[in-house]
């Protein structure tokens, strides 16, 4: 009898383990970007946790964009639901492509470390545990105000 609940037992937990793993693979995405690090002239980087405070930096040397573009590109992402945080930091990214078009990417943060990203045209938009915001922290570029007119739509 003690056999059989022991066997009963680890085929629960077995079974527990696997609908996790199972769960958790279908979810996690990483992003693509549609462009190459070479085709960027230049990223504005936009942050603000009220729009009428917004603040602009402009990366345009090539290894500052090589450095952004890495941290995008393969960007772990998953598919997980979270309820929009009011007062937190939002840091935008539009890059500005060689041949005239852009690309954008918001960036909303839930934690020190983790928010919602939302590319390009998506409407969806995706949990990340990358830390984004400190973009933002490590650009030497000077921080300019600039009107909230500038910014990205954000849904």
């Amino acid at each position: 009898m003690m056999k059989r609940v022991r066997i009963f037992t680890k085929m629960i937990i077995l079974t527990a383990l696997i609908c996790i793993c199972l769960t958790g693979c279908g979810k996690s995405a990483a992003v693509t970007l549609p462009f190459e690090a070479a085709d960027v002239a230049r990223i504005e980087m936009y942050r603000f946790v009220v729009p009428a405070s917004v603040e602009k930096k402009e990366i345009t040397e090539p290894e500052e964009i090589a450095d952004v573009y890495s941290t995008f590109s393969n960007l772990k992402v998953t598919d997980k639901e979270t309820e929009p945080l009011t007062g937190s930091t939002v840091t935008s990214f539009r890059f500005r492509l060689l041949d005239g078009t852009s690309y954008e990417i918001i960036y909303n943060a839930e934690g020190v470390k983790s928010g919602r990203v939302q590319l390009g045209e998506e409407t969806k938009d995706y949990f990340t545990s990358a830390d984004i915001g400190s973009l933002w922290e490590n650009c030497q570029e000077e921080a300019v105000k600039v009107d909230e007119a500038e910014l990205p739509a954000y849904p």
